[in-house]
């Protein structure tokens, strides 16, 4: 003690977080044994279990640096003279270097960038940022339903020449599209057509007498069929000497 200049509370302090943080590491090299030999990764309520053990270890470390901060800015940590320097120079070297090693550093800054975030001033900036990428997105996707959702080719493509672009087709697609339009007007102009066309022929070739009065006519000579006989076309049937074409004056003789 005379040595350390520390009266018996501050050795006290000092064994105690020596301890906190002992314990600590054990629990981080707990946990670290539990992923590395469980396959699959452990259940999720055992890893939420340790990490709030760890969450605990931490916060107790914490209290106690800021308790005991005066007392840890002012100790300097020196070797004794009995202490195996050659020998533990890998260790000694651990515990007296003054800067953290290169990946424990970036995970210090990442630590501290995180816990920064953390604050309402932090959450602010990320509010400020989430809104501002919002806004671009909105205005993103009306631009493209406006102008290029309808465009077969995209904004790169007419940017470089659509002539230098690569589909597979000996026309470019413009051209198919209005070719396509113009098909499609041709084959229902020509549907049109047909329509009429079917409508003027029927019109002019009048139908004759049903089949069922020619076989009546051919077995009984007569054009009455009687009312019992079905015929085959159930509506706008000719009955009788309907659709006969019968010379003028042969009714007579």
């Amino acid at each position: 003690m005379a040595t350390l200049g520390l009266d018996d509370d501050e050795l006290k302090a000092v064994e105690q977080t020596l301890a906190r943080l002992a314990q600590l590491s054990s629990s981080i090299q707990s946990l670290k044994m539990d992923i590395l030999k469980s396959n699959p990764l452990p259940h999720p309520s055992s890893l939420q279990a340790s990490a709030q053990i760890l969450q605990r270890n931490l916060q107790t470390v914490l209290d106690n640096l800021s308790e005991n901060s005066e007392l840890f800015s002012r100790i300097a940590v020196h070797p004794s003279t009995n202490y195996p320097g050659r020998t533990q120079e890998n260790v000694l070297t651990q515990l007296l270097r003054k800067k953290l090693e290169p990946d424990v550093e970036e995970l210090v800054e990442q630590g501290r960038e995180t816990a920064r975030l953390a604050t309402p001033e932090g959450i602010a900036e990320l509010q400020g940022i989430w809104d501002e990428l919002r806004e671009w997105t909105h205005d993103r996707i009306a631009s493209y339903v406006r102008d290029e959702a309808g465009d077969v080719y995209t904004k790169e493509e007419r940017e470089m020449g659509i002539e230098n672009v690569r589909t597979g087709l000996k026309k470019g697609l413009d051209e198919e599209s209005d070719e396509e339009e113009d098909e499609e007007e041709e084959d229902e102009d020509d549907e049109n057509e047909d329509a009429m066309d079917g409508v003027t022929k029927s019109a002019a070739v009048a139908r004759g007498p049903e089949p069922e009065a020619l076989l009546w006519f051919a077995s009984r000579g007569d054009f009455d069929v009687p009312r019992n006989v079905e015929y085959e076309r159930k509506v706008g049937g000719k009955r009788g000497y309907e659709g006969v074409n019968i010379p003028p004056g042969s009714g007579s003789s």
